[in-house]
């Protein structure tokens, strides 16, 4: 397996581990997330975001009536934007020992 191989699986083990990252703002710690990768809009183009440019949102966050994919308009307002709340993934990941 190669290197990046490895840091991509430690890499989203963390964020499993840290779940939602909504509901810990919420106070829900731990809440089972699915892997949201955010999106770009470069002059009307969308490109992929990669494993290091993704956040744990659980369902309801994620594609629910609360989600993000039911309404970014809404979401971002609420939330802040998908580079924001990034942002605060990678603190929080960043700052934990390794996956165990």
């Amino acid at each position: 397996m190669s290197t990046k191989s490895i840091k991509n699986k430690k890499h989203l083990a963390r964020l499993f581990d840290l779940g939602c990252i909504i509901c810990k703002k919420l106070g829900f710690p731990n809440s089972p997330p699915q892997i949201h990768h955010i999106k770009y809009k470069d002059l009307g183009m969308s490109r992929k975001a990669s494993d290091f440019e993704a956040i744990p949102l659980c369902f309801l966050h994620h594609l629910g009536k609360e989600g993000y994919h039911y309404s970014p308009k809404k979401f971002n307002a609420k939330w802040g934007s998908q580079k924001e709340l990034l942002q605060e993934v990678l603190t929080y990941v960043n700052n934990t020992d390794d996956v165990k």
